[in-house]
């Protein structure tokens, strides 16, 4: 998609969209990991299972710090604008692992993808595809391209 063809009011939006979900993620991994008792009293809010998840991570404190950095570092990258894509790849995958153990195949029932984390993936995979980072962001002087040809 070729963000030059896009209304300057969506790309306010995406920008927003970007700016929104960058917070969210770097307020979960500082809180994890400088502010645990904050971390927890805030998990039953937006993200909640992110929270439970990253605070309840089993296999030792190695594990538990290094998401509570992934988190960090990916809404950093979202914040700036810096490597969105991949930034945003990455939270795909880190929500969907927080959020597939939710999911019992038993009682599958539509109330199960009506939540914080479907919502997440879905606006990280707009970001994914509308070039969030070339609107505000340092990706539009960075010009790496995963996917294409140098412009």
């Amino acid at each position: 998609m070729n963000g030059s063809k896009l209304p300057h009011t969506l790309r306010l939006i995406i920008f927003l969209l970007r700016l929104t979900l960058g917070l969210n993620f770097f307020y979960l991994g500082f809180t994890t990991l400088f502010n645990h008792p904050l971390g927890t009293e805030i998990g039953s809010r937006s993200l909640g299972n992110l929270y439970a998840w990253i605070g309840g991570a089993t296999g030792g404190i190695s594990l538990q710090t290094f998401y509570a950095w992934a988190f960090l570092l990916i809404g950093a990258c979202l914040i700036l604008g810096l490597a969105t894509r991949l930034a945003a790849i990455a939270g795909v995958v880190l929500t969907l692992a927080s959020y597939a153990p939710t999911i019992t195949l038993s009682t599958l029932n539509p109330s199960q993808f009506a939540n914080d984390a479907a919502l997440a993936v879905v606006c990280l995979l707009i970001l994914i595809v509308a070039d969030a980072g070339s609107y505000l962001g340092l990706d539009a002087f960075i010009h790496i391209r995963f996917f294409g040809k140098h412009k």
